[in-house]
């Protein structure tokens, strides 16, 4: 059954437009795995919900990521005084094995003042692609009669003035008008101006298109007098970023079958006291604006949630959920460990939703099991330490091999899998090391020295100084003084806007068994 969305009552000699939005909760889709996480700090609180689709599903990353971004970004901009919220979520507004439909939602409140956010993401099984919402129309011709067609339901339904349609939506209409007026001669009405936006303290800033950092940028211009065409990727965010601020961002299909677009009653005069205004885009009127994917779209949504098969099978928690080439990331790791304190670390990274990586002594495995499946199952990443912290540079081939082997069993047994990557004790290496080494060799570039200073304080304030996006920072889990120094560490960088992964998430699942990394930092 999906939630449906309509506007509040008002006097009935003046009917508002009507319109029933099809979305549904994460915890009413069959299937679905809901995420969730949430910090709550001195000078903030913020909480997210998302859909885990399985390991590394596309869309699962994209709304993650897009969640982090607007975390980092609303931290960057705390104010001096308070303590501002921010709260996002999803609603699966369709799903079906070809496509998925995610409406991702914001609501920053800071004193007496709350603002709302929100976007729509598209994954296609073709291509296996996260695309905008103007994927779902057949070109840019389409949009500009999409929104004109959003100023006949303001006009007519709000009794609004043309002259007082809002944003975007006026800008189209008024275009139209002055077309009318004076014909231009052939090709389509060019893409809005996206006018510059200053953004509030704590609010976030709007996400671009997830794009690898090494493509090229840009689509390929159409030919002169032909509408820009959307079923392409690179159009299609092309165009969601010209036409950032319309209220087709926050788009849904209707139970009619057509579409719905939200906006800010405080853009509407007359909505009355709703908390959103619904605009109906009826279903013969929006028959010829959609895409092939956008048909798809709303054959998934009118059919529901309820009969769907799995879109993976077995579907998981495992596998990256962010694309740390895009956020600010820190790998927090810790040696020579399970020990006595580790729980205790165990809690402090649960408060601040901190993924870390443990590089693991066999011998100790053996000691503490318990403890070695806690730190696996709620979700750190184990490494490979080596059995009792020898130093594998005097070892042979065969010596190397079989203590690292060793290791390897001792993790398997607690956890069922074998430990990821190694960091060889001391950071010692050799060309014997790297080749008997059947696994990433794992280093660091923010060494805490919390071994030899045993000081909380120094060791917090090192960490916090040194370290940058990409950052492999080292403690020791087996020293008390280490772990004293981890929350101020976790509130530190939680506050400067960082995200705190696993080494594998860090570098986006690319090592090399025998290659030998440092940090992942942008170059």
């Amino acid at each position: 059954m999906g939630l449906l969305l309509v506007p509040g009552c008002h006097a009935a000699d003046h009917a508002l437009p009507f319109a029933e939005a099809i979305g549904t909760p994460l915890d009413e889709v069959p299937g679905v795995v809901a995420g969730s996480g949430s910090v709550t700090a001195e000078h903030s609180v913020v909480d997210y919900r998302y859909p885990r689709l399985g390991g590394a599903h596309p869309l699962t990353t994209e709304i993650r990521t897009t969640m982090a971004e607007r975390q980092t970004a609303f931290l960057e901009n705390l104010p001096e005084r308070g303590t501002p919220e921010l709260s996002q979520d999803t609603t699966i507004l369709a799903m079906s094995e070809e496509v998925v439909g995610a409406r991702l939602t914001s609501v920053t409140r800071s004193g007496l003042r709350e603002t709302h956010d929100a976007s729509t993401l598209w994954y296609t099984a073709e291509g296996e692609q996260v695309l905008p919402w103007t994927a779902l129309f057949r070109d840019e011709a389409a949009l500009e009669q999409a929104h004109l067609l959003l100023a006949d339901v303001l006009t007519e339904g709000y009794n609004l003035p043309a002259e007082q349609l809002p944003g975007l939506v006026g800008e189209v209409a008024a275009r139209a008008d002055e077309a009318a007026a004076e014909p231009a001669e052939g090709g389509a009405a060019p893409a809005p101006e996206n006018p510059d936006a200053t953004a509030e303290p704590g609010e976030p800033a709007a996400s671009g298109a997830p794009q690898d950092p090494a493509e090229p940028q840009g689509p390929a211009e159409p030919q002169e007098g032909e509408p820009l065409d959307l079923g392409d990727p690179e159009r299609a965010w092309t165009a969601a970023e010209e036409w950032a601020g319309s209220p087709l961002e926050d788009v849904a299909f209707s139970t009619s079958g057509g579409l719905v677009a939200r906006m800010d009653p405080d853009d509407v005069p007359g909505a009355g006291g709703d908390s959103e205004v619904l605009l109906p885009v009826e279903a013969e009127d929006a028959e010829d604006l959609l895409s092939g994917l956008g048909y798809q779209a709303r054959d998934a949504a009118l059919a529901g949630t309820d009969d769907i098969p799995p879109l993976d099978e077995g579907l998981t928690a495992q596998g990256s959920e962010l694309n740390c080439q895009r956020l600010k990331c820190v790998a927090l790791t810790f040696d020579d460990g399970p020990g006595e304190h580790t729980e205790e670390l165990l809690d402090m990274l649960r408060e601040y939703d901190a993924t870390a990586t443990f590089y693991v002594l066999g011998s100790l495995v053996e000691e503490f099991p318990e403890v070695l499946e806690r730190t696996a199952a709620e979700g750190h990443e184990i490494g490979n330490h080596s059995w009792k912290h020898d130093d594998l540079t005097g070892l042979s081939e065969g010596g190397v091999a079989k203590d690292l082997e060793r290791t390897n069993r001792a993790v398997e047994e607690v956890i069922g899998s074998e430990p990821l990557t190694l960091r060889p004790p001391y950071g010692a290496l050799n060309g014997t090391v790297r080749r008997s080494a059947d696994m990433p060799i794992i280093l660091w570039d923010v060494d805490t020295l919390d071994w030899q200073s045993r000081d909380t304080a120094a060791i917090s304030d090192h960490a916090l100084a040194h370290s940058v996006p990409g950052s492999v920072v080292l403690f020791h889990d087996i020293h008390p003084t280490s772990v004293d120094a981890i929350p101020a560490v976790l509130e530190g960088l939680h506050q400067q806007g960082y995200h705190f992964v696993s080494v594998t998430d860090l570098f986006h699942g690319e090592l090399e068994p025998g290659d030998v990394y440092t940090d992942a930092q942008p170059t």
